[in-house]
């Protein structure tokens, strides 16, 4: 079977790997489409020293599976991008989102960008009635629902959206569907089909941060009630600024070394009764919702992808998403016509 390795910066091979035996809790997975997420850009651009597998945002098609798999061949599968153990203190207490140490395939063979992988039989989960490349949005969604749930949007709440991204672009529509009085989405001006796509999502308003600075914008309420970040680590101040009296500032931006710390006026924080809360989608939660919304519309998948490749082109599709910054939003691979 094939696999994509990729080595920063923006290397990539293809590489004939033997399928290795299934285990008794595990299934193998024939990858019918997998996601680009803006952390496989990162690894691309300057993460990886070494080739290494890569992919997490996967749809596809159980072909075999191990004697304790409640999954069986035929079913049409998302795998979870991680897992709790479901034995630890944490998730006996009813906390799993506070474990990440369920059974996993990160880098343990073939990832996303193959033919197949292997995966433990508890991040299959199955479904019904949507394609594949739009079941393969799944795993981002989950993660937009969980920045939603972060940060609690309340009915008539003033809500700005920094980073018009697909995970961005999905929970500015789910804050809409959560009852946001005004959206506003925050987008540099070259990101022409996103800037559309944020308007049809619902956004009231496009702030272009290359043109207008959020922290001293006059906002309808005096700043926003909730502000979700999911652009790098130091727009965060800024969003802490823009936020009101009370407001809360949700994020799940990361970046590596220096560029991941920040500061901020802490007598500010403190005296405007500020929060700001973190969002990690790990373990991945939220799946069957995330299923649902995008099987009943109310998340419209197809119109988040923009690039459709096969396999064999990874690379070229890889330099394509990350380059057209006026048409990009969310690439697919699609192994099997």
């Amino acid at each position: 079977m094939k696999t994509a390795l990729v080595k920063a910066p923006f290397q990539f091979r293809i590489d004939e790997v033997e399928a290795r035996p299934i285990g008794d809790g595990e299934v193998r997975v024939e990858v019918r489409a997998c996601g680009v997420c803006g952390t496989d850009l990162m690894t691309a651009a300057r993460d990886a020293l070494e080739f290494q597998a890569f992919g997490h945002e996967i749809a596809g098609v159980v072909v075999e599976a191990g004697a304790r798999s409640k999954v069986r061949a035929g079913q049409a599968v998302v795998l979870e991008s991680g897992t709790f153990c479901r034995a630890c203190d944490d998730c006996r207490n009813g906390r799993v989102d506070l474990c990440n140490n369920g059974p996993n395939y990160w880098l343990k063979g073939p990832m996303g960008f193959s033919e197949s992988l292997v995966a433990p039989m508890e991040m299959a989960i199955p479904f019904t009635g949507l394609g594949f490349e739009v079941a393969a949005l799944t795993e981002p969604l989950g993660v937009a629902i969980d920045l939603v749930k972060t940060a609690d949007i309340q009915l008539g709440d003033d809500v700005l959206v920094i980073g018009a991204g697909p995970i961005g672009l999905m929970a500015a529509r789910l804050a809409k569907l959560r009852g946001a009085r005004r959206l506003f989405v925050a987008a540099r001006s070259h990101s022409k089909r996103r800037i559309e796509l944020a308007r049809a999502f619902g956004a009231d308003e496009i702030v272009y941060t290359d043109s207008e600075d959020i922290a001293r914008r006059a906002w309808p309420k005096g700043g926003l009630d909730r502000v979700l970040v999911t652009s790098p680590p130091s727009t965060i101040p800024d969003a802490l600024d823009a936020a009101r009296v009370g407001g809360v500032v949700a994020f799940i931006g990361i970046e590596n070394g220096a560029a991941g710390t920040i500061s901020f006026d802490a007598n500010a924080f403190h005296f405007r009764k500020l929060q700001l809360r973190a969002s990690f989608a790990g373990p991945a939660l939220y799946f069957p919702m995330a299923l649902e919304l995008l099987k009943n519309g109310s998340i419209d998948g197809p119109s988040l992808i923009s690039h459709r490749f096969p396999l064999a082109d990874i690379g070229v599709a890889m330099r394509d998403i990350d380059k057209d910054k006026a048409r990009a939003v969310k690439g697919i691979m699609i192994n099997g016509g």
